[in-house]
C-alpha cells in the first residue's frame, strides 16, 4: 500500500498511526497540497490528502474512509474500535471531537498563514479557535478519568485526540500556553513514546 501525504497533516498522520498500530505494511509518498497539487490531482480528484493506494491499484480517499477500511482488514478483534453498542459510540464520539479539533486547527492555520494579512477575518479566527479549545477541553476531561480516553486500552479516540493535540502544538502553539489541558498533554506524552506515534511525528525537510 502507498499512503499519499505528509504527516504535517493531522489527517495523514492519524492514518499513519493506525497503519502502524495494526502492523500493516505501507510506503509513504510525502506529497503536499501546497506544493504538489498537480501530482495529487492524478490520485485524488479533489486534491486532498491522505489517499491510500491499495496493492491492487484501488485508491481510497478521505482519512475516515481509509481508516474504516484499515480497521475492517486489520483489526478483527476490534481493539481500536468496539464492534457495537455504547462502547463503540463512546469511542466514535471522542474520535469525532478529535477530528473536529484537527479540522478547526487547520482552518485557523490557513486563515492566519495563507490569507493575505489585510484580509484575515479576526472574528472567524477567534470562532474556530474557540472550537479548537472547546474540543481540547472535552478531550482533557475524558483523559482525566484514566490512562486512556475510553476504557483501559488505546482506541481510535486516543489516536485522534493525541494527533489533534500534537497538531495544535505545531499550528497554534499559543493555544496551549500555561498547559491548559494537562491530562490530555500527559496522554500525548505517553502515546508519544509508542513507536506508532514517535515514528510518525512530522520532520520538516
Amino acid at each position: 500500500m502507498q499512503l499519499i501525504g505528509r504527516n504535517l497533516s493531522p489527517f495523514v498522520r492519524r492514518t499513519s498511526v493506525i497503519l502502524k498500530l495494526l502492523d500493516l505494511p505501507y510506503d509513504q509518498r510525502g506529497l503536499s497540497t501546497a506544493d504538489d497539487a498537480d501530482e495529487i490531482a492524478k490520485i485524488n480528484p479533489v486534491v486532498r490528502v491522505p489517499s491510500l493506494v491499495l496493492d491492487d491499484g484501488e485508491c481510497l480517499i478521505d482519512s475516515n474512509a481509509i481508516i474504516d477500511h484499515l480497521l475492517e482488514v486489520g483489526d478483527a478483534e476490534h481493539r481500536l474500535l468496539p464492534a457495537g453498542g455504547a462502547d463503540r459510540r463512546a469511542v466514535l464520539r471522542l474520535a469525532a471531537i478529535g477530528h473536529g479539533v484537527m479540522e478547526k486547527g487547520v482552518a485557523s492555520s490557513y486563515e492566519r498563514n495563507r490569507r493575505p494579512k489585510e484580509l484575515v477575518y479576526d472574528d472567524w479566527v477567534k470562532m474556530v479557535e474557540g472550537q479548537v479549545c472547546g474540543g481540547l477541553a472535552a478531550l482533557n476531561e475524558a483523559a482525566s478519568g484514566g490512562d486512556y480516553l475510553c476504557g483501559d486500552r488505546l482506541t481510535l479516540a486516543d489516536v485522534n485526540g493525541v494527533v489533534a493535540y500534537d497538531f495544535v502544538g505545531i499550528a497554534a502553539r499559543y493555544l496551549l500556553k500555561d498547559d491548559p489541558y494537562p491530562a490530555l498533554a500527559a496522554l500525548a506524552r505517553r502515546c508519544g513514546e509508542l513507536p506508532a506515534f514517535a515514528d510518525t511525528v512530522f520532520k520538516p525537510g
